[in-house]
């Protein structure tokens, strides 16, 4: 799992039907240690219903696309929890 934010959201009137009722985020990588933006934004699917400002948790790769009941999604990233609070011992960094 990665740790990131949602940044933005998607609109689509035409997709493909297996992300039928799923939303399509925009999302940054965070560096956990010091909360700061990584890397460039990217699209992720959107399994648990996150908002924008919202820190999330994603997977991506082959388990992406396993979060979602219904069915195997074709995706690369999919947000697949909402993080309240990050705490890092000091001692381990």
């Amino acid at each position: 799992m990665f740790l990131a934010k949602v940044i933005g959201v998607t609109w689509s009137n035409h997709k493909h039907y297996s992300y039928e009722g799923i939303e399509v985020k925009i999302i940054q990588d965070l560096n956990p240690e010091s909360g700061e933006f990584a890397g460039k934004p990217f699209f992720a699917m959107d399994a648990v219903g996150s908002a924008i400002g919202e820190t999330v948790a994603y997977e991506i790769s082959f388990q992406a696309g396993q979060a979602f009941e219904h069915a195997t999604v074709l995706t690369d990233a999919t947000i697949t929890a909402i993080i309240d609070s990050v705490n890092i011992d000091k001692e381990y960094i």
